[in-house]
Formats: C-alpha cells, structure tokens, sequence
C-alpha cells in the first residue's frame, strides 16, 4: 500500500510583498476579495487577450472608481481580465476601460 501525505490541498502562498500590500491598501472589502482571488488564482477566467482574443499570459484586474467610495452604492464590480505579450502594457487605462465596458456580461447556460 501507497503512503498517504498528511495534508489536504495546497494552497498558493502569496509574496510577502503582496499580502502586505493588500492589508495596507485602503480599498473595500469586497475588491481586496476579488484582488485575493486573482492572486491566488481563483478566478482566472478565461485566458484570452481582451483586446484581441489570443491566448493571453498576463493577468490583471480593474477597480472601477465607484467601488473606491465610503458611501458606494454601486453594483459594479471589479474584473479579472487577461493581455496577451503584444497588447501587455501597450494599452492606455482609457483603452482598458472602454473595452471592459463595451463586453455584454456572460450568465451561466447562455452563449
């Protein structure tokens, strides 16, 4: 009989850097989750280039600047979305956002 290694899954350590950041930031507890899960890799999503739809290498998230407010009663959340090497930092914040804006969101069993 095989031996079994105590334990269960291992979960991804953050860069100590990161995790000290992310308690420093002044952000909303609902974006410092979000931001925790990018990190961790727990929302990859799909790994296409926003902008070309290639497979894309580099992950990054948008805070819209509502969720930054005290008094945010906004629904708008932060996204997880994925660059490709030729459109990694080649796109303006600006560009960013216009394409995260312009995308219909996606609802479980439809297309």
């Amino acid at each position: 009989m095989g031996r079994r290694r105590g334990g269960g899954p291992r979960e991804p350590i953050l860069h100590a850097d990161a995790q000290r950041l992310l308690a420093e930031a002044d952000y909303p507890p609902r974006v410092k989750h979000t931001i925790l899960l990018a990190l961790r890799g727990g929302r990859p999503g799909k790994q296409v280039c926003l902008a070309c739809g290639k497979t894309a290498r580099h992950c990054q998230f948008w805070v819209p600047q509502e969720l930054l407010h005290v008094a945010s009663a906004s629904t708008a959340k932060p996204v997880v979305y994925w660059l490709c090497e030729a459109h990694h930092g080649g796109l303006t914040e600006a560009e960013i956002v216009a394409l995260l804006t312009q995308q219909k969101p996606h609802r479980k069993g439809t297309p």
